[in-house]
């Protein structure tokens, strides 16, 4: 944990779950970086993001950035194991979460095999990933103030892309790991088993851990395949 930074946008109070979470984490070494005050999600990311970037200078020991969500319940051997999968593989990986209409929130990235589009709950960004996609980042300005864009929203090709699944783009692609956390939705929701299995026989890396809530319950029938977007 000493060499992650965790980094959250929120513009309400967090989960209690959430809470602990970052509490654990930063017990443990992680530096915790908060943004908070805007509305806008896309501004926010950038926001936070363009923040990271300057602390990722001042801390060059600081080697994988985790991206959490201020309703996501993470435990610590989970997050340890992704921020490895990412350092290992020098890519984003994304934990597998749950969303509220029983899917994962991924889609497969069309025409790039074996890369997802991923939802921002929980996903691993190696430091030289993000510091690459700093350089390329459209700069603007705020209050003057400067940030990059390293995500947006809008119409692209016909479709509706979300900041999530841009910034996925924009990096390149992200792994999705067999490797759950929970989303809390009036209680945490789990992946289901045989979710983490079909990723699992994928994955290029092991070992992974699994971890799971004896409270909850998994939400069954998950097929990461849809376009749609969910959070």
């Amino acid at each position: 944990m000493k060499n992650m930074i965790v980094v959250m946008s929120s513009n309400r109070e967090l989960e209690k779950q959430t809470k602990n979470t970052l509490a654990e984490l930063s017990r443990l070494g992680a530096l915790v970086l908060m943004e908070s005050g805007s509305a806008d999600v896309a501004f926010a990311r950038c926001r936070a993001l363009t923040w990271t970037c300057d602390v990722l200078r001042e801390h060059p020991e600081r080697d994988v950035v985790l991206m959490l969500d201020d309703d996501m319940d993470v435990p610590t051997d989970v997050a340890q194991a992704l921020a490895d999968a990412a350092r290992e593989l020098g890519r984003p990986c994304s934990a597998a979460y749950a969303t509220l209409t029983s899917t994962v929130a991924a889609s497969r990235w069309e025409g790039h095999p074996g890369l997802w589009l991923v939802g921002l709950g929980c996903l691993a960004i190696p430091r030289t990933s993000l510091l690459d996609l700093e350089s390329r980042a459209e700069v603007f300005s705020i209050n003057g103030k400067s940030y990059r864009a390293f995500t947006w929203c809008g119409p692209d090709r016909g479709n509706w892309i979300a900041e999530d699944y841009r910034l996925s783009i924009n990096l390149g692609g992200v792994l999705l790991c067999p490797l759950s956390v929970g989303h809390i939705k009036k209680g945490s929701i789990w992946p289901d088993e045989g979710t983490l299995d079909r990723l699992e026989q994928e994955f290029p890396y092991e070992p992974l851990v699994r971890t799971s809530s004896s409270a909850a319950t998994p939400v069954r029938n998950q097929e990461p395949e849809s376009g749609e977007h969910a959070s």
